[in-house]
């Protein structure tokens, strides 16, 4: 097989991806978007994509390399970075005869100097390189993987990485491996859950953890081997097999080439890997063969000790083993590794442990050497604790955080460590910085600031003043970025400023601690060198810190930094669209050639004039560093969905619009999704919305209720140009709590009253739909443009894409009778109830998700009898979101429709007013399954809908005296229940 240039742009673009998810290695995103921003158009990327797939070419002659101009000018240029993995203070009380006169605890960071010994390298190399080892993984990454078994966790390679050597497909997602979060958690959570599980049945049971010591510097990798392999797998396919030798070939230069650079300075800091070429930090390809480095122990593991678990996350080892016996051992460690682990764990000289592969030892972390033993005739109190703990913290990641908005940084940034009883003050040995939870803390202020008006800028940035003092403000460096984006954020440049020039000063007092005992000149000026590189790599890291942040401003704002460099890296990832995504206002709007800022969302919903501006820009689709939801597609089309004509509405996946979204790159799940229009009733037009989504099909579906108080301040707000909407923390929480609460109940469809959510919240409720797999019907604020108020009823419904990608479609609907109380709060501040500009008829649909046909409805639309009932014998379930004060005057009309249309119905009405119940077509006394009004606090009300029992009943031509369900009304269509 002969490479071309379409290969390599794949390439690029699976290698752009990878970065882009990647929060640590900024000097290779920005290298990237530089290489991008440099070919700033699609024909010259392309010829540059030629280019090297040309060299590849020439570089077959393995005899010749040589002659390979370009191939050797790029590994020339490999260099490297040094970034610290431990930062200390030069202070007197930290060595051992200073502890031994007491402990002295203070909350000083800031010092005359600070030490760093242990530090990791990262590969500085041309973006040619990269892409020859991005080529790598998807042509010999496969041949590794299919030999690495299911126990290994960490780097775990995609299904579209997988199979990009035999399937091509320019829509799908571009990602080399599998999410990070998702393979961790298992991985842990799965061995604590298996030893809980033996634990409670009586069982002995022991959980040994081990983490190796430095991994990628002590790998001795023989490429030849590797080479073995893949002509055993490609045997059958020659084109094949001659691509992947000669890209495992090319690799090989690539690794010796970074080798040779780092080998005169590992001695200084790695000396226990003397002779050991590594894995370089910063190629994919490390991953890969990082995890198929060990596969054989894998296997040894499983053959010889035959655990009830076994997992490994790259170097980490989680073993579980039930009925074991200690007995009464002095040293148990010890005792259970040569019973267990005899000959696969070694001894070291030492007394350490350490993994053998072939001729090669890996070394054990000592301190990372844990056994966990639990006696069936004992307390399992902390195995039950660890694995609580092990819950909260999974619920963390996958509830809205709302807890660290009106604490201070301190309460999350510090843990107090103890030894002895927590009541004691003499029992505190020392306070520890806890970045996991401060990562979370600025986070959580991100989001809130970026969502609402909240005015304590200033305080949470003295926080950070005080917390991020020196020792602390270069240790969490990880971190820089997270805290211009706070900055940027709430608009602080000032602060911007102070802090970036306050890490330089620290950085500038950084000495470097060499491992080796020798004095030589050699070995001092080496010494010299590293601790210059880790200042020019920390700086840069700052740079590329504020750079990156930078480049979501407005452009003309760009330039006001002193350093022009910063200045250059905004440009460049903004271009090159390797901006934080999760930072831009509304959806899709960094794929445009928008100057303004990317945070401010009013760029996108102040005027028809703003919207008509932003047109998507094909070239940042096709090279799109991640992959592209079609609920962004359509929240960015809302103006011509609904706006223009809310007929496009229902032609989301007709030709027109398939056909532009294809263009651009944007794939439509149609495969899941089917519009169909019904015809008309009184001249009232009907579709049909079928979702296919066998993941979550049920017989039974869980309705969630919102208990909330739509304050009609809040509804006057919105509309009036004097005002603007109430955009509080205070409201947030609120929302927050509704929809964690909905996640708690494992509820399939959460549904808020009329005007409840603001508009600029609208990218986030459907985002928050399609990550959590929850559907959410809701009425919207008013949306005002050009003096029209729009009243629109949204819904979100989520779904497996061919039953693995989570993606989510967003119906949105204008109001098609505005209440006389709405027009009046309308026409008193000059505005005009909002239309559809070229609207000829009514639109309502039905969908038909998980299982249940339901239509919704908006609040004053019900009172149309003949709006009403044009789905009768059609849907299982009515939904009207209502904002309404004449709760009686509801009461009938459901009460009414629960009857005349055999269906479930439900009501979602503001708290104040109450109403917001769920009927079902039973006698009288059971047709309430759930009815609330009122209460101070939100909450939500939750119950089930058994769909499949109504449909029996509504199919057949009579009730027998044990149906609950009352008659079918007159006219009713048995046959029709089929369809459903």
């Amino acid at each position: 097989m002969k490479l071309n240039k379409n290969n390599v742009k794949q390439a690029f673009l699976y290698l752009k991806n990878y970065i882009y998810y990647d929060n640590l290695n900024l000097f290779l995103k920005q290298n990237i978007a530089e290489f991008e921003s440099t070919n700033c158009t699609n024909d010259k990327l392309e010829s540059k994509f030629e280019e090297i797939a040309e060299e590849i070419v020439t570089c077959a002659n393995f005899d010749n390399l040589n002659e390979c101009n370009r191939f050797q000018t790029w590994l020339n240029q490999i260099d490297f970075y040094i970034l610290p993995k431990q930062i200390e203070s030069f202070s007197s009380n930290e060595n051992s005869e200073e502890k031994e006169k007491g402990l002295f605890i203070c909350n000083v960071r800031e010092k005359e100097s600070y030490k760093v010994s242990k530090i990791n390298y990262f590969i500085k190399a041309p973006v040619a390189l990269h892409i020859i080892d991005t080529l790598w993984c998807l042509y010999v990454g496969p041949v590794l993987e299919s030999m690495i078994n299911k126990d290994n966790y960490g780097n775990r390679m995609s299904a579209s990485a997988l199979q990009y050597r035999n399937i091509f497909n320019i829509y799908s997602e571009k990602n080399l491996f599998i999410p990070y979060i998702k393979k961790y958690t298992k991985w842990r959570d799965q061995a604590v859950q298996t030893a809980t599980e033996i634990s409670e049945k009586k069982e002995n049971v022991a959980i040994l953890s081990l983490d190796l010591t430095s991994y990628f510097y002590h790998i001795n990798l023989d490429f030849n081997k590797i080479n073995s392999i893949i002509e055993s797998f490609y045997e059958e396919d020659k084109k094949l097999l001659n691509l992947a030798i000669k890209l495992n070939f090319l690799l090989e230069k690539i690794y010796n080439k970074y080798y040779e650079q780092t080998k005169p300075f590992l001695r200084q800091t790695h000396l226990d890997c003397k002779g050991k070429k590594g894995l370089p930090i910063g190629l994919a390809s490390s991953a890969i063969i990082g995890n198929w480095y060990l596969s054989d122990f894998d296997q040894a593991i499983s053959e010889t000790v035959n655990p009830v678990y076994y997992g490994r996350y790259v170097d980490d080892i989680l073993i579980v083993i039930k009925n074991i016996n200690l007995g009464s051992s002095t040293n148990p460690i010890n005792t259970f590794i040569d019973k267990y682990f005899k000959e696969i764990l070694y001894k070291t000289e030492k007394g350490d442990y350490s993994i053998r592969i072939e001729e090669n030892e890996l070394p054990i972390q000592k301190d990372k050497l844990i056994l966990q033993f639990y006696d069936k005739d004992y307390s399992r109190a902390g195995l039950e604790i660890f694995k609580k703990e092990l819950d909260e913290r999974s619920s963390a990641f996958k509830f809205l955080p709302s807890e660290h908005i009106n604490k201070e940084l301190e309460q999350f940034a510090y843990d107090v460590l103890y030894n002895g009883s927590t009541n004691k003050l003499r029992s505190i040995v020392g306070i520890a910085e806890n970045d996991t939870e401060l990562a979370k803390y600025l986070a959580s202020h991100i989001m809130a600031h970026r969502l609402c008006k909240i005015d304590d800028g200033n305080k949470i940035l003295n926080q950070i003043k005080l917390f991020f003092k020196g020792k602390n403000a270069l240790q969490f460096f990880r971190l820089w970025e997270k805290i211009f984006q706070y900055a940027i954020i709430i608009k602080k440049d000032s602060f911007t400023e102070f802090f970036y020039n306050y890490i330089n000063k620290e950085i500038s007092k950084i000495k470097f601690k060499s491992k080796s005992k020798s004095k030589s000149k050699k070995d001092t000026f080496l010494a010299k060198q590293i601790e210059e590189k880790i200042k020019d790599s920390m700086r840069k890291f700052n740079k590329l810190s504020l750079g990156i942040t930078a480049g979501l401003k407005k452009i003309d704002n760009m330039n006001q930094y002193p350093d022009l460099v910063i200045s250059e890296y905004a440009h460049q990832f903004r271009k090159a669209n390797l901006v934080r995504h999760h930072l831009v206002a509304w959806p899709l709007l960094n794929y445009t050639d928008c100057q303004d800022d990317l945070t401010d969302e009013k760029n996108y919903l102040i005027s028809f004039e703003n919207l008509n501006k932003q047109n998507i820009n094909s070239y940042k689709v096709e090279y799109s560093p991640r992959f592209i939801h079609f609920d962004e597609w359509q929240l960015f089309n809302l103006k011509k969905i609904i706006f223009e004509d809310e007929n496009q509405m229902y032609k989301w996946i007709t030709d027109e619009l398939s056909s532009e979204s294809k263009n651009l790159h944007i794939p439509i799940p149609s495969k899941n999704i089917k519009m169909e229009e019904e015809g008309d009733i009184n001249n009232i037009k009907k579709y049909k919305l079928t979702i296919s989504d066998n993941y979550n099909k049920s017989d039974k579906i869980c309705i969630a209720i919102a208990n909330i108080n739509i304050d009609q301040s809040d509804i006057y707000s919105a509309i009036r140009k004097d005002k603007t909407p109430n955009l509080s923390f205070d409201r947030q929480e609120k929302l927050y709590f509704l929809l964690n609460s909905a996640l708690k109940e494992k509820a399939d469809i959460l549904i808020l009253p009329e005007v409840s959510i603001p508009v600029s919240w609208l990218p986030f409720m459907v985002s928050f739909s399609r990550r959590h797999q929850i559907g959410l019907i809701f009425g919207l604020e008013h949306w005002v443009l050009d003096n029209r108020a729009y009243n629109l009823l949204i819904e979100t419904l989520p779904f497996r894409n061919s039953d693995q990608y989570k993606t989510c479609i967003m119906t949105a609907r204008i109001k098609n009778h505005y209440a006389p109380a709405e027009l009046d709060c309308i026409k008193n501040v000059r505005l005009i109830a909002g239309k559809p500009k070229s609207a000829s008829k009514v639109f309502y649909h039905k969908v038909l998700w998980r299982g249940v046909a339901f239509a919704t409805y908006n609040c004053f639309e019900l009172s149309d009898i003949n709006h009403r009932v044009i789905f009768k014998s059609e849907i299982d379930l009515l939904i009207a979101c209502v904002w309404n004060k004449d709760t009686n005057y509801y009461q009938h009309i459901l009460e009414s429709t629960v009857r005349d249309l055999h269906c479930y119905t439900v009501q979602a009405n503001t708290s104040q007013y109450g109403g917001s119940c769920v009927l079902r077509p039973t006698r009288t006394e059971n047709k309430t399954m759930l009815y609330v009004k009122g209460g101070d606090n939100v909450c939500i009300l939750t119950t089930h809908l058994d769909v499949k029992k109504l449909r029996e009943f509504q199919y057949k031509n009579k009730p027998s005296s044990e149906d609950e369900f009352k008659h079918l009304p007159p006219g009713y269509d048995c046959e029709g229940v089929l369809s459903r």
